[in-house]
C-alpha cells in the first residue's frame, strides 16, 4: 500500500509587523499578496494600484489610469 505525499505546509503570516509602507494612495482599499509573500499590491483610492516588495517595503511599479477608485484585485 503507497502512502500519499504529504502536502506542502502554507506559509504562515509574521506574528509581528514586518514593513509599515507608505502608500500614500489616499484610503487603502484592498491589499493583496502572492503565495509566497514575496510581493504584494495595494489597491487604493486615488485610482491606482501599487506593486511592492513587502519585506524591504520598495514600491516596483504604480499602475495608473484607472477610471475609478480601485476596489480591490484578483490573480
Amino acid at each position: 500500500m503507497a502512502f500519499p505525499e504529504p502536502k506542502p505546509k502554507k506559509p504562515e503570516l509574521p506574528k509581528k509587523l514586518v514593513q509599515n509602507l507608505e502608500c500614500k494612495q489616499g484610503a487603502v482599499r484592498a491589499v493583496r499578496f502572492n503565495v509566497d509573500g514575496n510581493y504584494c499590491l495595494t489597491c487604493g483610492s486615488d485610482k491606482s494600484l501599487k506593486l511592492w516588495n513587502p519585506h524591504k517595503g520598495t514600491l516596483l511599479k504604480t499602475y495608473s489610469g484607472h477610471g475609478y477608485e480601485v476596489l480591490d484585485a484578483a490573480g
